[in-house]
């Protein structure tokens, strides 16, 4: 599928979920949002620890039932689900807070 011009004007929300780091543009508000692709999930509950610089700051360092993934891997999403729940706690209160401050 080719992207026009006229359709990348239209853009206000770009994403680059890369196998080392997520970056999200706003436009007017410049990058919003610049941490490492990793998650920490604990894998008896399946609840998301932290995410991003903190669960970097946690490989190697955490108990055998909290796991540090990277979701993407060589420039493909490996594990999709774990990829949504890191973007959504990423965007979640950075990209409210960009959004409210536009007039």
């Amino acid at each position: 599928m080719t992207v026009s011009l006229e359709q990348l004007r239209r853009c206000h929300i770009a994403v680059d979920l890369g196998a080392a780091r997520t970056r999200v543009f706003v436009k007017g508000a410049g990058l919003v949002v610049d941490e490492p692709s990793a998650a920490a999930v604990n894998t008896r509950t399946g609840a998301l620890i932290a995410v991003g610089h903190f669960a970097e700051q946690m490989t190697g360092r955490t108990p055998g039932y909290i796991r540090v993934v990277r979701p993407v891997s060589g420039g493909t999403v490996v594990d999709i689900e774990m990829a949504q729940r890191m973007l959504r706690h990423l965007l979640g209160e950075k990209l409210r807070r960009t959004l409210r401050r536009k007039p």
